[in-house]
């Protein structure tokens, strides 16, 4: 092949039995984003560099792995990372939206880092957010709504999740007097809690001046359920502490019996990053951290409440609270890959075969269709083995071979190509072909 036609490093074709697997994530997801009351939008891909710069602080990874570029005025560009910026300016841009404003966004952004299973350098984004709300009812929904989403998909979850006051405060409270640099660089560290060493964790904060007998208590608190953590901490007179130990409790209080908080679990480490979460983070899991029984540690979702980047953007002297998620749809399709739940997808449910009846064929393909059947019709006047061969190899669900006799009876048999079987049908029947195949 000519190099110059080879895709980009991290960038992918997607043939119909891959893409079908995807569209079914996107229809799935959508499905719930709208029962929970998020409206569509759209954001441009190519924006500009100092919009995408202004939500971290320099030097911060994400702007090294921005893909930069110009137009022929010389301004300076990039392309999206992801679409919590985009939404920002959506919402800056618009000063006459209604608040609270439900959004969610599905599209493609680019990111110039490693690559490995679920990490692309173009990949999707499915991006639920909600400006203008305070209450944690806005977490405890997002909670619910993931726990329905991977229900529909067939993942069993897990999702660890933590508040951002809580733990800044426990540090400062551990660590004593700090600087915000020092601060901001022990919840990156600590954020990595459950994949580093204790000897690792050691020697990384003795770099930033931190002696190992100062982080003794750090640690152990960080080890701890919520229950004893919150008796632990409830002598402190920490505002930060305060703060966090009520909004997780408010969380549990909206979530008392409900399914999600089955599947939750407190992770007093989890930061989710260093700039831009304010309160409740979360991270969602595969339960187990196998998928058909291989390792799979990949977060598959993630978000928080970032109350500052919204009411920075606009700076109006108004709060915007904002809570925002997104649904990793590659590493998703990675996941249902794996489980092999699609081996077998096809856009169409029913191929017909004409046999000498191509106009008769045509007109009952058309009736199928007006009736809402998905179906196909064999144009190209193969041999009838080699039609079959093709609906086979298209994973098309059911055949019908129409011929001259079919014609003349006035009835048909369907094909169930899994099953071998067939069942006959009258021409006219329609309602009742379609009322087979999609049972």
């Amino acid at each position: 092949m000519n190099k110059g036609f080879e895709n980009v490093k991290g960038t992918y074709d997607y043939l119909p039995e891959k893409q079908i697997i995807r569209e079914k994530i996107k229809t799935v997801l959508q499905s719930v984003f709208i029962k929970y009351g998020f409206a569509p939008v759209e954001t441009p891909i190519i924006c500009m560099y100092d919009l995408l710069a202004s939500k971290y602080s320099e030097g911060a990874d994400i702007l090294n792995e921005m893909y930069k570029l110009s137009d022929q005025g010389q301004r300076k560009l990039g392309l999206r990372y992801d679409l919590t910026i985009t939404f920002s300016k959506l919402i800056s841009s618009n000063p006459n939206i209604t608040l609270p404003f439900k959004r969610y966004e599905i599209g493609k952004v680019y990111r110039d880092g490693p690559v490995k299973l679920g990490r692309n350098r173009e990949f999707t984004q499915c991006d639920v957010d909600v400006v203008g709300v305070k209450s944690m009812m806005a977490e405890a929904e997002y909670m619910m709504m993931t726990t329905e989403a991977y229900k529909k998909l067939g993942i069993d979850i897990e999702i660890e999740f933590n508040n951002r006051k809580l733990l800044s405060g426990i540090i400062m409270m551990t660590l004593g007097n700090i600087s915000d640099d020092v601060l901001r660089k022990s919840i990156m560290l600590i954020d990595k809690f459950a994949k580093l060493t204790r000897k690792e964790l050691v020697v990384e904060f003795e770099k930033m001046g931190i002696s190992e007998d100062k982080l003794e208590e750090l640690f152990e608190i960080l080890n701890l359920d919520y229950g004893s953590l919150k008796e632990r901490l409830s002598k402190s007179d920490s505002e930060l502490i305060s703060e966090g130990l009520s909004e997780i409790d408010e969380l549990y209080a909206y979530l008392a019996g409900s399914k999600a908080l089955e599947n939750m679990k407190f992770a007093p480490y989890l930061a989710r990053g260093i700039d831009i979460y304010t309160g409740t983070v979360w991270e969602i899991f595969v339960k187990g951290r196998k998928v058909a029984n291989q390792d799979f540690n990949l977060s598959i979702g993630g978000g928080g409440r970032y109350d500052k980047i919204i009411t920075t953007f606009i700076d109006d002297g108004n709060e915007y609270p904002a809570v925002g998620m997104s649904f990793g749809l590659d590493v998703i399709y990675e996941i249902l890959v794996l489980k092999d739940t699609d081996k077998k997808v096809s856009t169409v449910d029913l191929y017909v075969i004409p046999f000498g009846t191509s106009v008769e064929s045509f007109n009952f393909v058309s009736k199928l269709r007006d009736a809402g059947v998905k179906v196909d019709i064999d144009k190209s006047d193969k041999k009838l083995k080699k039609s079959m061969n093709y609906a086979n190899k298209m994973n098309i669900p059911f055949v019908i071979v129409l011929g001259e006799d079919e014609v003349a009876s006035n009835t048909v048999k369907i094909k169930d190509m899994d099953a071998g079987t067939e069942s006959s049908f009258s021409l006219d029947d329609i309602e009742g072909i379609k009322k087979y195949i999609e049972n």
